[in-house]
């Protein structure tokens, strides 16, 4: 699914469970203290985003950080651009071994998130209204999950774990009355479908980041409540060294997956975007938490370019062996030779000119571990996130100029306009003083005439 296509997405039914724990401990009572949480899940652009509904919670929390990653965002991305507080998101909720580390926000935080990233439609269904008060839990001792909702699609007789596991779904029922409960059975074997958790990689990177962001935000508090704080001196040789490696190993990662060569003498950045916050690479030596900081969003960035080129190698090697193997050996077609011994795919020079020079498509980051945790495959080739942050920096920055324009002209008609009521006024002002002498002069002259003729009627009637 991706976010061209309209619409919202089907439900999912997932556990998360850390069989991991189960089978590296040799103590039985261990496994009383792995559970499994249900959830709902949607998967946007190659990301699973899920729902936390265990009824342990009192209620539902939604993953932050897979909705950033699907909207082409890292953690800390996120965290700058939703302005996120320590209080607002939960990591592991406490829980030992908690087989989802990730950044677990309310749904009404998800939603605002949703609205702000311009996913809300996708997301329709996971964040709608009418799950709020659908609950799952599991009961370890009798090896099942009760639910106090039911998707009405599964019939009564198929209903199980299972099929809940297997089955999209685009709306559930509350059972009736309130307090009943269905119970379906569940196995605790961690090859299940429908099964995920992350790994110690994926959570130890989910961690620095919010430790990076908290230690970050704990200075920002330090500084603001202390006057005068006693300056470090930068490192700034650490820093560029720090700068120059991660941005010259994440460009070459990127032009490994533009099917490019690696340039000796590669051209770097020295500003970048993470999330609303613009860093710069002189900037880095004024902090070592900055340092953090950055490592973290560069080491994630890595991350996912590493997993998008080892998808795109192994689409060539898939579609390699397939067509070697329904040829038999060597086959060529239209001046595409595949070389099954050897895994070899070579293009006839003559029609090199014209066919597209990218054979295999790319299809998106391919998962590298059982988690369901993907990079996103609906972003542009050679546009990075700050690139189209850059982007819109300088469209807003157009936008400005032709608002500023716009607001001149304005200005220019008020002016013109405040000048012709001034001349109206005072047009008005010089007519009511004229029309005033008039009358004086009009009243004088009446005066003037009564008097005369009370003269003359005075004189001649003696």
């Amino acid at each position: 699914m991706t976010l061209e296509e309209s619409g919202p997405i089907a439900l999912q039914f997932q556990l998360l469970f850390n069989g991991t724990a189960e089978s590296n401990s040799g103590d039985v009572l261990y496994k009383q203290k792995s559970r499994m949480y249900p959830t709902f899940k949607v998967e946007l652009n190659g990301t699973a985003i899920y729902r936390l509904v265990h009824h342990e919670f009192e209620r539902h929390f939604v993953t932050a950080g897979q909705l950033f990653k699907a909207c082409g965002l890292t953690l800390t991305e996120g965290f700058f651009l939703f302005e996120l507080k320590l209080t607002e998101f939960e990591v592991d909720f406490l829980i030992s071994q908690f087989p989802y580390c990730d950044i677990w926000v309310s749904v009404e935080q998800a939603r605002v998130m949703a609205l702000g990233l311009g996913v809300e439609t996708p997301l329709e269904l996971l964040l709608s209204e009418s799950l709020d008060d659908c609950y799952s839990s599991d009961n370890i001792s009798r090896n099942e999950i009760m639910h106090n909702w039911i998707v009405p699609s599964i019939p009564n007789l198929q209903y199980s774990t299972r099929a809940l596991l297997e089955t999209s779904f685009e709306t559930v029922e509350l059972l009736e009355p309130p307090n009943r409960k269905i119970r379906t059975q569940i196995s605790r074997s961690n090859k299940q479908v429908g099964m995920v958790m992350k790994d110690r990689a994926e959570s130890g990177l989910v961690r620095w980041q919010v430790w990076a962001y908290e230690q970050f935000l704990q200075q920002q508090q330090q500084q603001q409540n202390h006057s005068s704080i006693e300056d470090t001196p930068p490192i700034l040789d650490r820093s560029g060294a720090i700068w120059d490696t991660l941005q010259g190993l994440l460009s070459d990662l990127q032009t490994l997956g533009r099917k490019g060569q690696v340039m000796s003498g590669r051209v770097l950045s020295d500003n970048m975007m993470v999330g609303n916050m613009p860093l710069k690479k002189e900037y880095l030596g004024h902090s070592l938490l900055l340092q953090q900081l950055y490592i973290a969003v560069m080491v994630e960035k890595v991350v996912n370019e590493l997993n998008r080129v080892s998808s795109t190698f192994n689409s060539i090697n898939a579609t390699a062996t397939t067509t070697a193997a329904g040829g038999g050996g060597a086959v060529e077609e239209g001046g595409l030779v595949v070389d099954s011994s050897e895994q070899a795919v070579i293009i006839n020079k003559g029609n090199t000119s014209n066919r597209s020079s990218s054979f295999v498509e790319d299809e998106g980051i391919g998962a590298t571990t059982s988690t369901s945790t993907t990079t996103p495959n609906h972003l542009t080739e050679n546009m990075l996130f700050h690139d189209r942050m850059d982007l819109l920096e300088q469209e807003l920055y157009r936008v400005k100029r032709r608002t500023k324009k716009k607001l001149d002209e304005y200005q220019f008609y008020q002016d013109d306009l405040t000048q012709q009521i001034n001349e109206l006024n005072s047009w008005k002002s010089q007519s009511d003083r004229v029309r005033k002498s008039e009358r004086v002069w009009m009243l004088m002259l009446m005066v003037c005439v009564i008097f005369g003729v009370s003269s003359l009627r005075t004189f001649y009637f003696k």
